[in-house]
């Protein structure tokens, strides 16, 4: 989404749309207010603070303290590279670690279930942006492995014991085609997925 190209990260918690007030709001109410503010002007800012700084806050019975939030000013359009990109297409991503390079060049996130993981960032000029990763993608399979199903702990000791063999092959998909794919039966599976694209 552009509120994604701008910088908006999963677990983030949107406080504000526009100055509007959306910390008591529904999900419904704050797709609503987006869909109404993109379809008068275009312009949507973002006020967001990083859930767990708003879980301490409520946790403490505390009002929110803004220098913990941020402003995304989201694009009126998609950018060009995101509208390019292959919709409801699994990607497989090979990053192989040259001597210099310290990190595959990515940060994950574990989803709120605890299963499964998701790439919160792909960092400029690293190993994995020459790939085909991006933000808010999901890892399916790391190395031919189905991983999708068992707990993002042993997730990333998995990154980190193909990150000390300089390489790991992620076949991953964005979170919109996930859902589709879920919602229609399609199975994630690398091979499960080639088989049933065979006619």
């Amino acid at each position: 989404s552009p509120a994604v190209a701008a910088g908006l990260r999963i677990r983030d918690v949107i406080l504000a749309v526009n100055d509007k007030n959306m910390r008591e709001s529904s999900y419904d109410d704050l797709k609503y207010t987006i869909k109404k503010a993109r379809d008068y002007d275009g312009r949507i800012d973002l006020l967001v603070i990083d859930q767990d700084f708003y879980e301490l806050f409520k946790e403490k019975n505390q009002s929110i303290n803004f220098r913990f939030a941020k402003t995304i000013e989201t694009p009126s359009t998609m950018p060009i590279d995101y509208q390019n990109f292959p919709k409801h297409q699994p990607r497989t991503c090979e990053i192989h670690l040259n001597r210099r390079d310290t990190s595959f060049g990515f940060q994950t996130v574990n989803p709120l279930t605890d299963v499964g993981i998701l790439i919160q960032e792909v960092y400029p000029n690293s190993p994995a942006a020459k790939t085909l990763l991006r933000k808010c993608d999901r890892i399916i399979e790391i190395n031919d492995e189905f991983i999708d199903d068992i707990s993002s702990t042993a997730i990333l000791e998995k990154l980190r014991t193909a990150k000390e063999k300089r390489y790991v092959k992620l076949y991953v998909v964005d979170t919109t085609t996930y859902d589709f794919f879920q919602s229609n039966n399609i199975q994630l599976s690398s091979k499960e997925y080639r088989q049933t694209r065979v006619v």
